[in-house]
């Protein structure tokens, strides 16, 4: 007799929050396997944060247009076949990474990064399409906390496998769970929703989508929180191992530090209804606060050392506090009918995050320790957050939010010149 789910999943195939979370869960645990080995492998391939940041660099930006045109191979091909697309960009990005070469190694991060923002973007349509409004945030808190295990327990089991197996066994248990995801995911017979069956042909164009995305004042703001704590995140999982390894933590057991430290995410649940209780902008902006001053405090000290670690507690406990909601503002304001054109650019902000933070963090490395980087990132996340309150830098001052604030206009009709601009530099 064929293979089929149970009746219960065959009769009601619209996803629950519990069916999304394990699906979001289990495609974290495939990421987070290689979550530290990415930095290690990259600094044996280059024997140099520098390289290897500009590497991550270019996967990124070589990724970010793959994102992009997310929605309309959303629109032409329906969200099931794009998310198996994905994972297995996945599984094929996590094997090319195996191998001890420079080619194979950028190419294995842009499978992966592309791979990963498509199966993010299929996942939160389905998560708007089918839950409630008045749940998305215990819905968002339970997805975090599936993430949040799979970032506690497999980055430490990536990195002892890969010193007391052989090195290429933690890649093939990345790919051996997005494989079973993959198999999970048929299994279970999402269903499409009603709204997105069919092509709409006019919002196929992707720059168009990026206009009206970023004139909306308040889309913009959540954009902008969503790429700074991806940033944060991002510089945690590069720059972390290294500063552990200066700090005299051996290589197998890196992956074991990085999940106790994130292991505070197993309290997401209370953090989503203290920050609901609290309110969501003060909640933003202390998060900010507190991410930057602990990340700028290690920053200062006078080697890397096992004290970092319990300001690095400290700050996730900020950074976890904005994954849980930080997504709130997105969900709550999108157009249910621009549902798949907005979610397509807001999903970039994870390859545009992979992007900046190992962009500038390579320009700063000619000529600063790594261990500086972290009082980099630290004003960065504090200027974030006055920002956001309106306490950040006013005309004519320079600062980065409001920069980008100020120059939307030639980011979108006059693209060229900026493109040109970073060209000449």
């Amino acid at each position: 007799m064929a293979l089929r789910p149970p009746i219960r999943i065959a009769s009601a195939n619209t996803p629950s929050g519990l069916t999304l979370s394990t699906i979001y869960g289990l495609e974290n645990a495939s990421r987070a396997t290689l979550g530290s080995l990415i930095t290690i492998a990259g600094l044996e391939i280059f024997n140099s944060a520098k390289l290897m940041s500009v590497s991550i660099f270019i996967s990124s930006l070589i990724a970010l247009p793959i994102v992009l045109f997310a929605g309309n191979l959303i629109n032409l091909f329906s969200r099931k076949y794009i998310f198996s697309f994905a994972s297995v960009l996945i599984i094929i990005g996590s094997l090319l990474l195996s191998y001890n070469d420079i080619i194979a190694y950028t190419l294995g991060n842009i499978l992966r990064m592309a791979g990963a923002g498509l199966t993010m973007i299929c996942v939160s349509l389905y998560t708007m399409d089918f839950i409630p409004r008045k749940e998305l945030a215990q819905v968002e808190s339970r997805k975090i906390l599936f993430a949040a295990m799979s970032w506690v327990l497999f980055p430490g089991i990536g990195t002892w496998l890969w010193v007391n197996t052989f090195k290429m066994a933690p890649f093939l248990l990345s790919s051996i769970i997005m494989t079973l995801l993959l198999f999970i995911f048929w299994w279970l017979r999402i269903k499409e929703a009603e709204q997105v069956k069919e092509p709409n042909k006019n919002h196929l164009n992707f720059l168009s989508n990026l206009k009206i995305y970023f004139y909306n004042p308040h889309m913009r703001v959540a954009y902008l929180i969503a790429v700074t704590r991806s940033a944060s995140w991002v510089f945690f999982f590069t720059y972390g191992p290294i500063y552990f390894i200066e700090a005299g933590i051996a290589i197998e057991w890196v992956g074991f530090v990085m999940g106790s430290i994130i292991s505070i995410f197993v309290f997401s649940s209370y953090f989503a209804k203290i920050g609901e209780s609290f309110g969501i902008r003060r909640t933003i902006y202390y998060s900010f606060l507190i991410s930057g001053i602990s990340l700028g405090i290690i920053g200062i000290l006078p080697k890397p050392a096992l004290i970092g670690i319990i300001f690095l507690v400290i700050a996730t406990l900020g950074m976890d506090m904005l994954d849980i909601i930080g997504n709130l503002p997105f969900m709550r304001m999108v157009n249910p009918k621009q549902r798949t054109e907005m979610t397509t650019v807001y999903s970039t902000w994870r390859e545009f995050s992979f992007a900046i933070t190992p962009g500038f963090a390579s320009l700063f490395l000619f000529f600063m320790k790594v261990q500086s980087l972290f009082i980099v990132m630290g004003l960065f996340l504090i200027s974030a957050g006055l920002s956001f309150i309106g306490l950040g830098a006013q005309p004519p001052q320079a600062e980065w939010g409001l920069l980008i604030t100020q120059s939307r206009a030639q980011f979108l009709n006059h693209w060229w010149v900026i493109t040109l601009s970073l060209i000449h530099i």
